[in-house]
């Protein structure tokens, strides 16, 4: 960080006569415009790379990059394994103290070679880091760019005593031998020159990274400047959202776009093997939490679900068909999602058969009680944006659903028996179930189990429950995502042998929401004349209570009346076929079913799903089918594939209701701009008396039939 001086502050100063002296800060000029020679009578003049503050200084002051003097100490605390300094020299902080280093700070020094110091040989200079990256050649600017925008991520020779290795000696490549190894420093005996040398394991002068690292960068995002990090320019720089800017800029475009709408850059650099997100006053991120607190800080109206980190994600690069399609609609869903879903027909004139085109979750019949327990729900009180997620409420509604589940029964054993362990060693007797249960909080928030930074990367069995119309927090939350709606690019297209399918326009990162099923929701009777009289290829079965029971106790049968109706799990994922022009298989999706639960009545305001379990059994009629056939969205053409790059998930968010969950859609990998997003419906074979269904995916691990 840039340094402020106080008038009558002690410093030490540098003169080519006088080599480095006390003096005292008198005031403040600026070459260009002093009036005082440079040596009147009134001050001496010094520019900043001449000036430390002569004080000691704490180590919560230094950063990697700062800019630094380091001065001989008469201090007998200095050991073996820190430079004795004969003389002051200029560098820079590589290294923060920590305790593997023997809380020691490493220094890449101006002038001569690398080594570890204590603090209290450290003062700061006034000089900025850019200031001095502006005299040095393009090659060690770069380096130190990239230093210092990518800590404490480095790339180091991993190497040891003995070991043989090239090193670069005034512009030649000669034989070494590492004598001594001391944590990112190796000490290498030149046998041709007879000297010993120490270096940075990550230094360029080590022929294997040389051959590995190249300055190369390959740009996938519109290109953007070099820069070097300002300091000076940060300290005198208080961000703000005022930074991003004010222009009245649309969002209908590509997610990850929106930040670079805003007048943020992003960086693909493949010599680093990182993306790199630059503010729009120039304030560089590498990782998703500094990112993340920065956008909190700042008071942000862009959300991390914006950002991507993934190296092989372009954020620019839209897919084009290669022919021009015979039908082309810009919005098939007529203005009702927030970003156009286009649809095209590349093969022939035909449309996808006509249905209402919807949003959401509407019941068929007034006595289905989907909002019955809308009142019942309870919010989280958090105002930081749910960052502390063992402490939010809705976050440990979904710890508890985790804890209370058998699919996570290994998980949560392991951890109670760290707990108690723990408990031994600390010998605490009091409030045992309490604390076990704030343990546990703590442990699951530390694990990929819920949203992260916007995405889902893995699927929660026992079901998430998002924050809600009734809780404190606003748009920055983290536990917030199916509940805002469809906010990717998708196009629905016509396919050669699976009739419609839906892709992407644009690279998903892993974890990306899609959509989730809309549709009418219909009791087991309604379900079973409709899949008579019209078909059941868009039923989806909301039975997601069968997740949170063993396997062997789940006994509820395919909902089948009728031969025209097939069920199955959204634990297992579904879409099957339509009917005339389309050979796509779009099918009953069945949120997690079993037969498990007893029908939940508005006289039980405080619902726990598992206690729920302990000896009701729900029967066919409080199962629900949801059906997309006459209304629905995008979900509906999602197809099937052996190779999945698309998983389900049941989300709570108006109501706990364990009958009536959304079923959401999440990319399962990353997916490149084009390619068909698709879902394992697991069927098993047989599993439906006289019904065969053969598998069209095409991929190389295809089991060839559904049914």
């Amino acid at each position: 960080m840039p340094v402020a001086v106080d008038v009558g502050q002690r410093l030490f100063v540098y003169s080519p006569h006088r080599l480095w002296t006390v003096a005292y800060f008198v005031k403040t000029c600026r070459l260009a415009h002093c009036s005082h020679s440079q040596t009147s009578g009134e001050h001496l003049r010094y520019s900043p790379h001449n000036v430390a503050i002569a004080d000691r200084i704490a180590e919560h002051q230094l950063n990697v990059g700062s800019r630094i003097l380091c001065i001989p100490s008469n201090s007998s605390h200095i050991g073996l394994s820190c430079k004795k300094i004969e003389k002051p020299q200029r560098g820079m902080i590589a290294e923060l103290a920590t305790e593997s280093n023997s809380n020691r700070f490493l220094i890449f020094v101006d002038i001569g070679e690398p080594y570890y110091i204590q603090c209290h040989s450290i003062r700061l200079l006034l000089e900025p880091l850019s200031n001095y990256l502006s005299k040095v050649d393009q090659g060690t600017k770069q380096y130190i760019e990239n230093y210092v925008l990518t800590y404490p991520k480095r790339r180091l020779i991993d190497i040891g005593v003995k070991s043989h290795i090239t090193i670069e000696h005034n512009g030649q490549w000669l034989e070494a031998i590492v004598s001594k190894c001391d944590c990112t420093l190796i000490r290498v005996y030149i046998p041709s020159l007879n000297e010993l040398e120490w270096l940075y394991r990550g230094s360029l002068r080590l022929q294997p990274l040389f051959n590995l690292l190249t300055t190369s960068v390959n740009d996938d995002e519109p290109t953007s400047k070099r820069f070097a990090i300002d300091l000076e320019q940060q300290q005198e720089h208080r961000c703000t959202n005022s930074c991003e800017k004010g222009l009245s800029i649309t969002r209908k475009c590509n997610f990850l776009m929106i930040p670079l709408n805003y007048g943020w850059k992003r960086q693909v650099r493949n010599d680093l093997g990182t993306i790199v997100y630059i503010s729009p006053c120039g304030q560089p991120f590498t990782d998703r939490e500094r990112l993340h607190l920065y956008l909190i800080q700042i008071n942000s109206c862009l959300t991390m679900n914006l950002f991507s980190f993934e190296m092989d994600c372009r954020a620019t690069q839209k897919y084009n068909l290669l022919n021009p399609p015979i039908i082309d609609i810009m919005d098939y869903s007529n203005e009702l999602e927030k970003l156009p879903l286009s649809l095209v027909n590349e093969i022939n004139n035909e449309l996808p058969t006509k249905f209402d085109y919807i949003c959401t979750r509407i019941s068929s019949k007034d006595e289905i009680p989907i909002n019955e327990l809308k009142d019942y729900i309870e919010g989280c009180t958090c105002t930081d944006g749910c960052l502390e997620t063992d402490k939010c409420a809705c976050w440990q509604r979904t710890f508890n659903s985790i804890i209370k589940s058998y699919y996570y029964e290994d998980l949560i054993t392991n951890l109670k028996e760290l707990f108690m362990k723990n408990k031994i060693i600390n010998d605490n007797d009091e409030n045992d179930e309490e604390n076990m249960k704030i343990f546990l909080y703590k442990q699951l928030s530390k694990q990929n189990l819920g949203y992260k930074h916007g995405r889902l990367l893995d699927k929660i069995h026992s079901g998430i429950f998002e924050c809600n119309e009734k809780c404190k927090c606003d748009y920055r939350c983290t536990n917030r995502c199916v509940q805002y709606g469809l906010n990717t690019l998708l196009q629905i297209y016509r396919t050669h042998e699976k009739g419609w399918g839906v892709r992407t326009l644009y690279d998903l990162p892993m974890g990306t929401f899609l959509s989730f099923y809309a549709g009418e929701i219909l009791n087991d009777d309604d379900a079973n004349k409709r899949g008579i009289e019209l078909n059941d290829i868009y039923f989806t079965a909301l039975d997601f209570v069968n997740a949170l029971h063993p396997p062997q106790l789940n006994k509820l049968s395919m909902i089948n009346g009728s031969d025209h109706v097939l069920a199955a799990s959204t634990t297992t994922s579904v879409n099957m076929t339509s009917s005339d022009n389309e050979i796509q298989t779009n099918p009953i999706v069945a949120s997690d079913g079993s037969e498990t639960c007893k029908t939940i009545t508005t006289s039980e305001k405080s619902i726990d799903i598992h206690d729920l379990l302990q000896s009701h059994i729900i029967t066919d009629s409080d199962i629900y089918i949801m059906d997309a056939n006459l209304k629905g969205n995008v979900s509906r053409f999602f197809n099937h594939s052996c190779s999945p790059n698309v998983f389900v998930q049941n989300v709570f968010i108006e109501t706990y209701d364990v009958r009536f969950p959304w079923v959401a859609f999440f990319t399962s990998t990353n997916i490149k701009a084009g390619t068909e997003l698709c879902w394992d419906y697991q069927y098993e074979v047989g599993s439906v008396e006289d019904r065969i269904l053969k598998c069209q995916c095409g991929t190389t691990s295809c089991r060839n039939r559904l049914l």
